[in-house]
């Protein structure tokens, strides 16, 4: 079997079925590319990650990105 290399340029479609390690490593990968001082304590709280609030301040992050707020 061959491993395939995605690059981020080319992983724009999420795969389907992705874990929540794999899911939060992608969310956190993005949010540092935006806001490169953002914490990773912003988002784990009680013992478990908030993935819910890394899809808004992403979704918050790319909105200004895309219309300059």
């Amino acid at each position: 079997m061959v491993a395939e290399v995605i690059s981020e340029e080319t992983a724009e479609s999420e795969p389907v079925g992705k874990t929540d390690l794999e899911e939060r490593q992608n969310l956190w990968n993005k949010i540092q590319k935006f806001d490169p001082e953002a914490s990773a304590m912003d988002y784990y709280d009680n013992s478990e990650w908030d993935l819910e609030k890394m899809r808004s301040d992403l979704k918050v992050l790319l909105e200004k990105e895309k219309f300059g707020r």
